[in-house]
């Protein structure tokens, strides 16, 4: 079960928040009833609306909106801890760059010509500066909500604001994946010829389970749709799932992954984090550079762009890929060049 927010995790049937230690006792027993563990709720919703009621008591009373950092201030107390952890952590970021330029004005001072002139600044790191407007632009969302601003006064509502970012076009050769492979440690070899035979997300990858593999093929979840695919056991499939299952630790473990540490633990947590597993990556794109032919980094992603580029056409990329439809299919992940004979 996924949590919404910094310090909260799913137990025993619900949302429980851990009062930091920093908290003192009086305020646990006021706002908390004396728990350190607070129940929030069983539901994410009424999880997440018992939480930000919490939030303002220990913050104390909601301030009067006067300038964008109190907007802002407000906004990462109770909107941010709603969305998805890694996207937290980016709004986080987005908002401590756009404090230091539009921290003291006034929501209704704001200009649409700050927009660009901000756009402009961070030309350099244009994906950057997309963030960074979306998240001013769902601030003055929120400045309408809470009767900052009025309706029409939404200064960023109809603008391109954004700037047009190419997909990625990185294709990854077999040459390259081979070479690669030469100091890929036991684990990683597995893991990239399964990848290579399914071409799942990451995600997917790791969420995995021995239980999948049943008679009539292996069935892997894609969590960003909900739907489940069934992936027929081609030889290439059984010999890649047989390799992990070797390199895989005996140590029993009860979260039956395909892929867990040598203590039996996942690769990834409930909300969605890679770490372990991207420090991983990261060590073996630098020992791969350093010590083989291969002469450009490629990211784990840029495998599962090879399964759809390598595929025989458009439709079986997109079932490869579980798209809806197979536009996004060709303008993101088919990405090996066209014969012109």
């Amino acid at each position: 079960m996924k949590s919404f927010a910094q310090g909260v995790r799913w137990k025993c049937g619900a949302y429980r928040y851990r009062v930091p230690r920093w908290v003192d006792q009086s305020i646990v027993d006021s706002v908390f009833n004396g728990k350190r563990e607070y129940k929030l709720g069983k539901t994410q919703h009424e999880a997440a609306l018992e939480y930000a009621r919490v939030m303002r008591e220990l913050v104390g009373p909601i301030s009067p909106i006067v300038t964008m950092g109190d907007l802002m201030t407000r906004y990462r107390t109770e909107v941010i801890p709603l969305k998805h952890p890694k996207t937290q952590a980016s709004n986080i970021i987005s908002l401590k760059r756009l404090y230091s330029v539009f921290g003291d004005i006034q929501p209704i001072n704001f200009e649409t010509t700050f927009v660009f002139q901000y756009r402009d600044k961070l030309k350099d790191t244009r994906t950057s500066a997309n963030r960074d407007l979306e998240v001013l632009s769902h601030l003055f969302s929120k400045a309408i909500e809470w009767g900052v601003i009025k309706n029409e006064a939404h200064p960023m509502r109809g603008l391109n604001y954004k700037y047009s970012t190419p997909p990625r076009d990185r294709y990854v050769s077999d040459t390259e994946v081979a070479e690669a492979l030469k100091v890929a440690s036991p684990f990683l070899h597995a893991y990239i010829q399964l990848k290579l035979a399914l071409g799942l997300r990451k995600g997917d990858m790791l969420r995995i389970k021995l239980s999948d593999l049943t008679p009539d093929g292996l069935h892997a979840i894609n969590t960003k749709t909900g739907k489940k695919t069934l992936y027929t056991l081609t030889p290439e499939r059984k010999t890649a799932w047989d390799l992990c299952l070797k390199v895989r630790p005996k140590r029993r473990t009860h979260f039956n992954l395909l892929f867990c540490t040598r203590d039996g633990k996942p690769y990834i947590d409930d909300e969605g984090m890679t770490s372990g597993f991207d420090s991983i990556w990261q060590r073996f794109m630098k020992k791969a550079l350093t010590e083989t032919e291969l002469e450009e980094r490629f990211t784990e992603h840029d495998l599962r762009a090879k399964v759809a580029s390598d595929s025989e056409d458009s439709e079986q990329a997109r079932k490869r890929m579980g798209h809806v439809s197979a536009t996004e299919t060709e303008r993101v992940y088919r990405r090996k060049a066209e014969r012109a004979d």
